[in-house]
């Protein structure tokens, strides 16, 4: 049997969830922080996040400060060192954000995603992504848009795994209105919609148009379960920013939108018919 795929970001946020809890319980502040590690306090602050990771030198150190026995410093040190490994997603130049969150999605057990202009990156054909990477402007040379396209293709790997994450998305119906790359390349990622929505944990609703005016706050946004050991995590992305936040206050807020949207969105049966009116428009 292979080995799991090396998976440096959920080490990296492991140790960030751990010692951020062990800071508290010691009641320190993000100065004191600082001061133990020798760093500025906007690095510690990084650092307490998992923004940036922990050196092993750094977890000897908080081993030290908060009383660690051995056996956990020993398993806390491995963790350190499998967070400074290399995945394929760090091998390739990406935001820090995007890389961030590839590696979330390697091992999230459960993915909630809203899109409002544009089918899901790991949806897409690769016919339409070629589409969609030549109208954002990322693909200003052709080896960087063959690179996004390489990538948004891997990414898609996890749902083909014997684990798939339950992956439940809403797109806007403007996503099924809103053609990209001609008639055959709009037709064929309709058809991968409905093959996909046919999958045990996969779940595809559309927000039809009768649904009117609804908030969303952005463009596209993601929540990632990753099982009891970690928080979960909020991605949001428009032109111009993105965001990763494990805040309590950002994830309530995000689940409640979710649960709006789902609400509003027709039924997965429903939304299958309205996906196939779609592909019946673009054959004739």
């Amino acid at each position: 049997m292979a080995e799991p795929e090396i998976n440096p970001t959920l080490a990296r946020r492991e140790l960030a969830v751990y010692f951020r809890r062990c800071r508290e319980q010691h009641g320190l502040s993000l100065d004191d922080l600082a001061a133990l590690l020798g760093v500025k306090q906007s690095q510690a602050s990084r650092l307490d996040s998992g923004v940036r990771g922990l050196t092993v030198e750094d977890v000897r150190r908080l081993s030290d400060r908060y009383g660690l026995g051995e056996g956990e410093r020993g398993r806390l040190l491995e963790l350190a060192a499998r967070a400074r490994r290399r995945a394929w997603w760090q091998q390739i130049d990406l935001p820090d954000s995007y890389r961030t969150l590839i590696g979330l999605e390697q091992a999230a057990e459960s993915i909630s995603e809203y899109c409002g202009g544009v089918v899901p990156g790991l949806l897409q054909t690769k016919a339409y992504a070629v589409a969609a990477v030549e109208s954002s402007g990322i693909g200003r040379t052709s080896s960087r848009a063959e690179q996004a396209v390489a990538v948004r293709m891997r990414r898609q790997k996890i749902l083909s795994r014997a684990d798939p994450p339950e992956l439940s998305v809403v797109v806007d119906e403007a996503v099924l209105a809103r053609g990209a790359g001609g008639v055959q390349v709009m037709r064929d990622q309709l058809r991968h919609l409905l093959d996909l929505a046919q999958r045990p944990r996969t779940s595809i609703q559309v927000l039809g148009f009768e649904a009117g005016l609804y908030p969303v706050g952005a463009a596209q946004f993601m929540i990632l379960d990753l099982g009891s050991r970690l928080p979960a995590v909020y991605f949001s992305e428009d032109q111009l920013s993105s965001q990763v936040s494990s805040e309590d206050a950002d994830l309530a807020q995000a689940r409640q939108v979710w649960q709006r949207l789902r609400a509003t969105a027709l039924s997965p049966v429903r939304s299958a018919e309205r996906i196939s009116t779609y592909v019946e428009r673009l054959a004739s």
